[in-house]
């Protein structure tokens, strides 16, 4: 009985260990991949501040069949819940608002729960707003616009459950935070990041669109399925909607990790979380060292994760505009690689 077993182990392992492949460089992985038709976006692997790799593949629109390039813009999903946090953040740093703060002391047009939610809950997502009704807004074929969602939030009685109590992601919560840049600063959300966040961190290629399907942006990455249909998700005029080339995400991190945007006080007060993740995904800290920054972000048939290991300084990026749900691999295959090979 005990040979059975022992047989039966050494048949996993030899069939486990046949199905790894032990990758002698980034580009053979990544060509794989692709190979497989499971890649169509742009890759960009930066170590030391230097480019380790950088990539397009595939096709920007299913129809003109015109090819990615570095130069192309991705949206990045929940990924872009950063810039609310951010901005909230900077802020705070110059003493324009406490984070104890609640939401009636900046926004008073909100039901009475306004003045039981906090700043610091909103970016928690510990607030108790309610998810939005993206599914009913798809289904309906309904165009999104910032009045809709403003429209549907105030008309919330009650909310999920008391503020501190627990945690639900809500994609009100940043739009609230939104709402109190503007309030406080006295510029619009876009101008508010376009001068705090993109400039200083030298992000030169990305922008705020202003309707999807695109129309006349610059150099967008359609997003399309695997049967090769574009989205069909209408919004316009949404205050969080935001194209960034690979190389824009890169200068975004390596700005706010050598905290030129914030404080490392405020990045690992922004950090905290209370559920799955911070407004900046997930940090994990060593007392006062960071050892990993991940996020993920979808949004229709985009697809987009980024990764800062800080003891390595490396950096992986990836955006897609067909989504196989498989960046989060990949982005482990590519670590694994770079740490084995160095």
């Amino acid at each position: 009985m005990e040979h059975k077993i022992i047989q039966l182990l050494i048949l996993v392992l030899t069939l486990t260990l046949s199905g790894c492949k032990n990758y002698k460089s980034v580009d053979a992985y990544v060509d794989e991949i692709n190979e497989k038709g499971e890649l169509n976006g742009n890759v960009l692997v930066v170590k030391n501040k230097e480019v380790l790799y950088e990539n397009s593949f595939g096709i920007s629109h299913p129809k003109t069949k015109e090819p990615l390039t570095a130069s192309h813009r991705f949206a990045i999903g929940s990924i872009s819940k950063e810039f609310p946090g951010v901005s909230i953040m900077q802020l705070y740093e110059r003493g324009k608002l406490k984070l104890d703060d609640k939401v009636s002391k900046y926004l008073n047009d909100l039901p009475t729960w306004a003045s039981t939610i906090s700043i610091q809950q909103l970016f928690k997502y510990t607030s108790g707003l309610p998810r939005v009704a993206w599914e009913r807004y798809g289904e309906n074929q309904m165009t999104v616009t910032h009045e809709l969602l403003l429209n549907d939030l105030k008309k919330v009685e009650e909310l999920t459950f008391k503020p501190g109590t627990d945690y639900l992601y809500s994609n009100y919560n940043p739009i609230l935070l939104i709402h109190i840049v503007e309030k406080v600063s006295g510029q619009s959300f876009e101008r508010y990041v376009t001068q705090n966040i993109f400039k200083p961190a030298k992000m030169t290629n990305s922008y705020f669109a202003k309707a999807a399907p695109w129309k006349n942006e610059i150099l967008p990455a359609y997003p399309f399925n695997k049967e090769n249909k574009l989205d069909v998700f209408k919004m316009d005029g949404i205050k969080f909607l935001m194209l960034f080339t690979a190389q824009d995400i890169y200068q975004y991190l390596q700005h706010l990790h050598s905290y030129q945007l914030l404080s490392k006080e405020s990045v690992k007060l922004l950090s905290e979380k209370e559920g799955s993740q911070s407004p900046l995904g997930v940090l994990e800290w060593n007392d006062d060292k960071l050892e990993v920054h991940h996020h993920h972000g979808e949004q229709g048939s985009y697809e987009a994760i980024i990764r800062y290991f800080p003891e390595e300084e490396l950096y992986i990026i990836i955006l897609k505009n067909q989504k196989v749900f498989n960046v989060m691999d990949m982005a482990d295959e590519i670590y694994n690689i770079i740490i084995t090979n160095k």
